[in-house]
């Protein structure tokens, strides 16, 4: 594990099953999730079982890439925080340790029982608006061949999932991330170029990289990595938009005219391929 970096596992997992023991999602972001608070389980397991455990699915590094976007609120977050930008927290470090956590995909997300976890989300956006009372947008255009998944989360963080290809060989991800605002900003690592980005008439922030942390507790900054995020703030609501494909490149351009398309208006979506 401690010689593969993020875009490798998650190439191996997004061609074959990967072994579930070398997965794990960064408990920074499990404890956000669980603070308040896709895309596939291995056939036979159950999404319903009460101990099915964060690194127990050969997906989970793919949510890490839907995920991201919420790290931290954890203790060693806070301690390293170095700066506030205006949409991320800056450590003061590129590599450290966080104590791995065991908590289950159930327990940080309040909404499972109607939208499902994180990894099998299957809300509407339609459903998941009517359970918060922050704004939600959704994506008015997406790149050829994506499609929309599925929404879940909690009352004061939702997601909303896109992805390409078939439920069997996944082409990348697409995240969209929503709380509201005011929360405090996610972290991202000493050397990670943090560029300011026009979103419509809004101001926003982008970076391409991940921190990424192995079943040790090493947390790592992968600059080379090609996850890429945009963070900004619509009315009464944050947004992080995350994209992962190594088949389907985007750019920051790209990502950003996406960002620029979120809509509260009603869109016509593609059924998901089957």
């Amino acid at each position: 594990m401690s010689n593969k970096n993020i875009q490798s596992i998650l190439d191996e997992a997004l061609e074959q099953e990967l072994p579930s023991s070398q997965i794990r999602l960064w408990p920074s972001i499990q404890a956000q999730l669980a603070a308040g608070k896709h895309v596939l389980l291995r056939e036979g397991e159950k999404m319903n079982s009460p101990k099915l455990r964060l690194k127990n699915t050969a997906f989970v590094t793919v949510m890490v890439v839907l995920l991201l976007a919420l790290a931290s609120n954890a203790p060693q977050g806070r301690a390293l925080a170095q700066a506030v930008l205006q949409f991320f927290t800056r450590l003061e470090v590129d590599n450290y340790y966080e104590e791995p956590s065991d908590l289950t995909f159930e327990d940080t997300t309040p909404f499972h029982e109607e939208c499902g976890i994180w990894i099998a989300p299957k809300c509407s956006v339609e459903q998941i608006r009517s359970k918060v009372d922050f704004e939600v947008k959704e994506l008015a255009i997406l790149p050829e061949g994506m499609f929309y998944s599925g929404a879940t989360g909690g009352p004061d963080l939702v997601g909303l999932a896109y992805l390409y290809g078939d439920r069997d060989r996944l082409g990348g991800l697409l995240s969209v991330v929503v709380e509201p605002a005011g929360k405090r900003p996610p972290i991202v690592a000493k050397s990670a170029n943090v560029e300011e980005v026009q979103i419509g008439d809004l101001p926003g922030e982008f970076y391409t990289g991940i921190l990424f942390q192995d079943e040790q507790g090493n947390v790592t900054w992968q600059p080379n990595d090609p996850t890429m995020t945009v963070r900004w703030q619509d009315g009464g609501s944050t947004y992080s938009l995350t994209y992962y494909s190594t088949r389907h490149p985007l750019s920051k351009e790209d990502l950003v005219r996406l960002a620029g398309s979120m809509t509260l208006e009603p869109v016509v979506k593609d059924p998901a391929p089957r």
